[in-house]
């Protein structure tokens, strides 16, 4: 016979058992989140469940690590890191880096992201941190860069 203090301490009644549970949900489609899900989850750990910012954030990390999720955010700033040294002085990438990031972005993602979906993050990376393509091709343009939308 269950009593009302078990009734109360069910495990789907637990605030962080429930967010874990919503995190997993989100990661079905897809097995990357990016920063405005990241920041959905959060909102919704903190308003609606009442956890701190710093637990939501913990658990959101461990139900990540757990089932192989990857975040946009951190991909991104791995990927920054390295664009740092191909920009230069002069915050030139060319078009061959560029690709080649692409293919390290992917990885790093572990090939949840698209090709196309990774061209996009490079380049709102490259407009955040004021870097330029390098015009290239036989009439050197920047038109490879300028096709990619954000």
């Amino acid at each position: 016979m269950t009593t009302a203090d078990d009734m109360a301490r069910r495990p789907s009644d637990d605030p962080a058992r429930r967010f874990a549970d919503l995190v997993k949900l989100h990661g079905l489609q897809n097995r990357s989140i990016d920063r405005t899900q990241e920041r959905h989850l959060l909102e919704e750990a903190v308003t609606r469940l009442h956890l701190g910012l710093d637990e939501a954030r913990g658990i959101l990390r461990a139900v990540a690590e757990d089932n192989g999720y990857t975040f946009e955010s951190e991909t991104g700033r791995r990927v920054q890191q390295v664009l740092n040294r191909y920009a230069g002085k002069n915050g030139l990438i060319s078009r061959a880096q560029f690709r080649r990031m692409t293919e390290v972005l992917r990885d790093f993602s572990d090939n949840t992201v698209t090709e196309a979906e990774a061209r996009r993050q490079l380049k709102r990376i490259m407009q955040e941190n004021g870097w330029r393509p390098r015009r290239a091709g036989l009439i050197p343009t920047r038109r490879w860069y300028t096709q990619i939308e954000v």
